[in-house]
């Protein structure tokens, strides 16, 4: 009850704008997801203001600096700014070194930005488990726009598409040729393409975006939407301008063709999914199946003793039959 008390009261006051209440209900979502539910049937009208926009691209292309940049003319402009930002965890250790603060470090005390740095903790596709809720939060504090910057990871970061409502890809010269652009998905996930570092090139990379787009159905397309290409300084600020505007424009084309609501409606099923698959997961590793059973059955199965597949199905078995009693 005392807990359910103390969580009423940050409810309280993140709907009175306090950053402290925000940051201490994300490390609870975050660390605790079983709680969240008591967490959101305090707070209404979710998914219903805030516009979600994506920023994905490989290691090295400057995404961190051109948010940096976005996030200061959204500001500029009049808008409250929420920034998720997904580090990658280590493999061995688990942690992550939460670097995109560093250099952001001159927007973190404006009043409109409320930035979170996240590790992925595992979890592939770009994105961290906690980020769908995180972005409610910070909806319910009253953002306008929240800008999440996947991993960057590579060629599978395509989960954002699931989260966001305009997904930049960001690419930068010397990255790779238009073969590798293809493998990496991202003429399918991209509503726009920035080619940033443009004072190192990328002429030719707009070139080739532009040949592909027009010769390639896209899942931008099949909105009605064509991708357009943008070549950006994130240092400079050159082209940030002209990318705020292609992002304007793209939130009114969802706006007014019903995509943004249709969006919204898959974010929900794609979580009541998620919230479903990690509770059967919790209850199948904690109660039916211990880790010393786990080990038993691995070394079995590395003896040869019986096949992987009959392992998992013995689980599976298990499972489904504790459920019909």
């Amino acid at each position: 009850m005392a807990q359910l008390d103390k969580i009423e009261e940050l409810v309280t006051r993140l709907k009175n704008k306090d950053k402290i209440a925000l940051a201490r209900l994300i490390s609870i979502v975050e660390n605790s997801p079983e709680i969240a539910k008591i967490i959101f049937k305090n707070i209404d009208h979710l998914l219903k203001s805030a516009y979600i926009i994506g920023i994905t691209g490989s290691p090295g292309v400057g995404k961190s600096t051109l948010v940096g940049k976005i996030a200061k003319k959204l500001m500029d402009q009049g808008k409250s700014v929420g920034i998720i930002s997904v580090d990658p965890s280590s493999p061995y250790s688990g942690g992550a070194f939460l670097g995109d603060r560093i250099r952001m470090t001159n927007l973190t005390m404006n009043p409109k930005l409320y930035m979170r740095s996240l590790a992925s903790r595992g979890v592939t596709g770009g994105l961290s488990r906690a980020t769908f809720d995180i972005c409610l939060l910070m909806e319910a504090f009253g953002k306008d726009i929240i800008l999440i910057e996947t991993v960057g990871a590579g060629q599978s970061e395509v989960d954002i598409i699931k989260l966001a409502y305009t997904n930049i890809v960001i690419v930068a010269p010397g990255m790779g040729d238009s073969i590798q652009i293809q493998k990496a998905g991202i003429l399918e996930i991209a509503d726009i393409f920035v080619v940033n570092k443009c004072d190192l090139g990328g002429d030719d990379i707009i070139a080739q975006f532009n040949m592909m787009l027009d010769d390639a159905i896209t899942y931008s397309g099949l909105t009605g939407w064509r991708p357009s290409a943008i070549q950006t300084n994130g240092l400079t600020g050159e082209g940030i301008d002209e990318l705020i505007e292609e992002m304007w424009n793209h939130k009114e084309h969802v706006e007014l063709s019903g995509i943004l609501d249709e969006k919204r409606k898959t974010m929900i099923k794609n979580k009541i999914i998620d919230l479903i698959k990690y509770e059967v997961e919790k209850y199948i590793l904690s109660g039916l199946v211990n880790e010393n059973e786990l080990k038993e059955m691995v070394s079995n199965i590395f003896n040869e003793e019986f096949s992987i597949f009959e392992g998992a199905e013995s689980i599976i078995e298990k499972f489904f039959s504790k459920l019909k009693k």
